[in-house]
């Protein structure tokens, strides 16, 4: 995947991105901090599946947008809130964002190393 956000960019004027949290098969996550709350830290997942087939990718947006109404309707203590689905254009590039709580720990990775 190519076109990562760099540590330091601001996105809609709001959230900082910290460093690159990992990827998936619909793109990449984020860690950020948000100015709209003191500099609490979040998570912005990315939208940017590898598909070049336009019916692949519409439905691969459509499951993404439904995952963020999914986690909107969602409240458990062991599952970080949503905040938002933003949309916004840096440069030419128009992106897609799922917007959610930051909560510490360790990677499943990490676990099992």
């Amino acid at each position: 995947m190519s076109n990562t956000l760099k540590t330091g960019a601001i996105i809609k004027e709001r959230y900082k991105i910290l460093g690159d949290l990992g990827q998936g098969t619909f793109g990449r996550t984020y860690l950020a901090e948000d100015a709209n709350r003191y500099q609490e830290r979040c998570v912005l997942k990315e939208f940017a599946p590898q598909l070049q087939n336009k019916h692949e990718l519409q439905k691969a947006q459509e499951l993404f947008e439904r995952e963020a109404g999914m986690l909107y309707q969602l409240r458990h203590n062991q599952i970080p809130c949503f905040r938002e689905l933003l949309r916004t254009s840096i440069g030419r590039k128009n992106y897609l964002f799922l917007v959610q709580d930051y909560v510490e720990g360790f990677s499943y990775h990490q676990l099992l190393v």
